[in-house]
Formats: C-alpha cells, structure tokens, sequence
C-alpha cells in the first residue's frame, strides 16, 4: 500500500543553523504516527515546514510527497487545498466568533479528501461542541477550545491531519477523550500525524511513534516496542513505569 504522506531529508534551519535535520517518515491511510519530544526539540518547526509556513524566515530543503505529488514546492493554502491539514499548537480558533460560526466559515475545497465532515458530523463527534453552539469560542474551556480547533480542521476535508501538541493546558482525562476521538477518525480512514510532548498519553492511541532528540530521530518503531525502549522509559515514562 502506498503511503499518503511521505517526508523524506527534511532541513529546516534559520539563519544557517539547522533546526531540524530528518532522513524521513512516512504515513498510510488508516494509521496514527506520533511524533514525541520534549520543547525545544524542533516538533513545531518541522510541523510547520510539512506545511510551508513560519513566523520567521526559514530555509527548508527536501521531498514532501502527499498522494504520490511532490508539494514542497506550494504555497501552503495549495497544500491544504491537496488535503494536508495542521492544527496548530495553540488557539486554532476565531474567539469573537460563535462556534457554529467558526465552524461554518471554513469551506472544503480539497481535490484529495475522503470524507468531508458536515457540521452534523462535527457534532457527532463532539456532542460537547452541539451544547456550545452559540457561544463565542473565547468563551470556551481549554478542552473545548482543542475540540473546535480540530473540529475546523475537519471541516476542510483532510487526507492527512496534523496536530501539533493538542493536549496543552488539558486536564488528563480530556487528552486521553480527545485523542480516542482522534483515533475513532484514523479508524474510519484518516491518516493523523500527532507531534505531542505528552508521550504518556502518546503512547495510549499511535500505531509507530517516532523520538525527535535536537531536531534528529533518535529511535523509532511499533508502539508496542517503543514503550519498551529505555530512552522513553527514562526521559518520559518513568523507570519501570512503561
């Protein structure tokens, strides 16, 4: 099976200083592929180069292929247009606006998407969002806030979805909801990359994780053997904790 989302030698630096430096992941419909390491690491970097964006002025180099097409070289609204979608760390919302009016204000336009989620589908998912529906998206709770971002994420038809440290400010149980919310989507189809510093949680929903140590991979498997290597048990889980 071909891989939806392919990366492959992946420099983004600034100012001549490499930032990251990657040989390359790939991703498959259907699959959930974390991506973990502590701040500083270089995971929003490299989440912001799979899209082409930043608040500085980077120099990126590499191959990013979505559905077999090299998009390295596109603008990022083209990118999102092809169906590669990121929810970006923080407030991915519009806070003077309602939540159905931050929901309806995005429009799928993808040629690549699977699925297009109507708001109906939205609520389905997030019952929590359907109770909230005429209140401005400031108003919200921290939990409900990474509920509408990710909701607006959707609603543009992604083939890919990119979170970049969703569980921020989370209390641990909404993480854990969200991401078994996150992992019902990879189960109807959707290929998810989650760039998390929670491994702990991490760890409970991905397919392969990969462990990102000063902009390089420093290990990467199953889950099942992740959870025993002693890096993650060290540095994220706690000795004899895993």
């Amino acid at each position: 099976m071909s891989a939806i989302l392919e990366v492959r030698n992946l420099m983004v630096g600034y100012g001549g200083e490499p930032v990251v430096n990657i040989d390359g992941f790939t991703l498959h419909s259907g699959t959930l592929v974390g991506i973990a390491g502590a701040n500083g690491a270089g995971k929003s970097t490299m989440a912001n180069a799979l899209l082409g964006w930043s608040r500085g002025r980077p120099s990126a180099k590499g191959s990013i292929r979505l559905a077999g097409s090299e998009i390295s070289g596109l603008a990022t609204d083209r990118r999102v247009r092809r169906g590669l979608v990121l929810v970006p760390e923080g407030t991915g919302v519009f806070p003077q606006l309602s939540v159905m009016e931050n929901l309806t204000s995005m429009t799928a336009d993808v040629a690549g998407s699977s699925r297009v989620f109507s708001v109906a589908d939205i609520f389905d998912l997030f019952p929590r969002l359907a109770e909230r529906r005429e209140n401005l998206a400031g108003s919200l709770s921290g939990g409900e806030r990474q509920m509408l971002a990710i909701a607006r994420a959707l609603r543009l038809g992604p083939s890919v979805l990119v979170l970049d440290e969703p569980s921020i400010g989370l209390a641990p149980r909404l993480i854990l909801d969200m991401l078994r919310t996150v992992r019902g989507l990879v189960a109807d189809g959707l290929a998810v990359l989650l760039i998390e510093q929670n491994v702990r949680a991490a760890i409970e929903v991905v397919d392969h994780l990969y462990l990102l140590e000063r902009g390089r991979f420093t290990a990467d498997g199953p889950v099942a053997v992740m959870r025993e290597d002693p890096r993650i048990i060290d540095a994220y889980l706690g000795r004899g904790k895993a």
